[in-house]
């Protein structure tokens, strides 16, 4: 029972994104990816992937470093899963488990358009090679955008925005970072404009247990 002028901030219907710093070798992780593009030159047509290559799903390869990379992955996705789903009630002992991973090179003037990821219960992207804000951030939208400005804020009122109010949300990557957030988040990634390729491991994860 709430004590008398008790006052709490609940977040309503927060989509918490998760940033972690990895320390994998990112250059076995480049010749990787090239060596899978030199392999597959068409790769996976993705209409949201504008001018960039998309591998098919890698998730059972046995790369080394790419089973390393799919165990921080697996850990991080439990954390999230139990510290951000906290108070939800599964049927059975349920985890997350990577459905599928695809690598995405974006060469100069590649960029990402905005979608979400279906059939997934959390998403992320993992940066294998990437330079700073030239090569482009990821933007997360509010999912009331564009009304928030146009209905319930006067622009000229506000100096700087939170992520609270703000209709875009940016985040400038760097090489061996990870992020995890919910699938239904809508984002996209910005247009590459260094003359080096921007690199990245996309991935979805699915919610597993014993009784279903």
């Amino acid at each position: 029972m709430a004590k008398k002028n008790e006052m709490n901030i609940i977040p309503l219907f927060a989509s918490p994104l998760m940033q972690i710093q990895l320390d994998l070798d990112t250059d076995k992780l480049t010749e990787l990816a090239f060596q899978m593009q030199n392999k597959d030159k068409k790769g996976i047509p993705d209409g949201i992937n504008k001018g960039g290559w998309q591998s098919n799903n890698v998730v059972e390869e046995p790369y080394e470093e790419l089973q390393k990379l799919k165990k921080e992955i697996t850990q991080h996705l439990q954390v999230y899963h139990s510290e951000v789903f906290r108070g939800m009630k599964f049927k059975g002992n349920v985890t997350q488990s990577i459905d599928n991973m695809w690598v995405m090179i974006n060469e100069k003037h590649h960029y990402v358009d905005w979608h979400i990821h279906h059939n997934a219960t959390l998403s992320g992207v993992y940066y294998i090679k990437h330079d700073g804000v030239e090569s482009g951030d990821i933007l997360f939208k509010h999912p009331e955008y564009p009304q928030m400005s146009a209905l319930h804020w006067k622009k000229e009122l506000v100096e700087v925005w939170n992520m609270t109010s703000g209709e875009i949300l940016n985040i400038t990557p760097s090489s061996n970072m990870l992020l995890i957030f919910p699938s239904w988040t809508e984002h996209k990634a910005e247009l590459n404009l260094k003359d080096d390729p921007r690199i990245s491991l996309s991935f979805n994860s699915i919610l597993l247990s014993e009784i279903i």
